[in-house]
């Protein structure tokens, strides 16, 4: 069952037979400590600059890397690179004497698009973080059921633990879902009223669980078992 707000006191009930909600003040703020930063929010923005050895022509004896939604790839020359990834590819050589090659904490970055007068790309330094964080960019979003009535949402606080035991059982069901934290989005938060009351279901806290349009209040792990297993045969 979904045990009512208390304050001040915030609970959080799981029970034995994977039932379980936890209480969510409206409007009360919580501070979220351990908070982890973006791993790309301060890392060192590329600066021009001329590496020791040359990027021009078809690239041939450098080691390239581009990047696209399906990860990481390399090439042996410029023409193996899709025109559409030529503005960000990673370049390096291995004939570089170590006393003029970068330190481990920075990549150099090429745009291999249109060369200049003397068929050269221009060339940028950046830290690793950064690389690593545009890579992160290319890639797509976790795949998620669509906003229509074949979604599933969980509705959540970030510190609420039966949310997470909803959340892990789904990903150990293989069932693609959508988080939405109710105490950071006030727009999450009036759409899981709006599911709930056209259900004439009233939440007391979360989780809230959209399983394809039918509402769930707390995590009941044998239900969701059932609404999985049903939608499965349906297909």
């Amino acid at each position: 069952m979904l045990q009512r707000f208390r304050k001040p006191l915030i609970a959080c009930v799981l029970g034995a037979a994977a039932l379980g909600a936890c209480g969510n003040p409206t409007g009360a703020a919580r501070s979220l400590e351990g908070r982890e930063s973006n791993p790309g929010a301060t890392a060192d923005k590329p600066e021009p600059v001329t590496p020791p050895f040359a990027v021009s022509g078809e690239l041939e004896g450098l080691l390239l890397v581009w990047v696209d939604a399906q990860g990481v790839h390399t090439a042996q020359k410029r023409s193996e690179i899709p025109e559409a990834q030529r503005a960000f590819v990673r370049v390096d050589s291995l004939n570089v004497a170590p006393d003029a090659r970068l330190d481990a904490e920075h990549v150099y970055v090429a745009d291999v698009r249109t060369p200049d007068a003397k068929g050269a790309y221009p060339v940028s330094k950046a830290s690793r973080t950064w690389f690593d964080a545009q890579v992160d960019r290319a890639k797509p979003p976790p795949a998620a059921a669509s906003a229509g009535s074949d979604s599933v949402v969980v509705y959540k606080a970030s510190w609420c633990g039966a949310c997470k035991s909803a959340a892990a059982y789904l990903r150990s069901r293989h069932v693609n879902f959508v988080e939405k934290d109710v105490e950071k989005d006030p727009g999450a938060s009036q759409e899981m009223l709006q599911k709930a009351q056209a259900k004439g279901l009233s939440p007391r806290g979360v989780p809230v669980i959209d399983f394809r349009g039918e509402i769930m209040l707390g995590f009941d792990q044998a239900r969701l078992a059932s609404l999985i297993d049903r939608y499965a045969k349906a297909i």
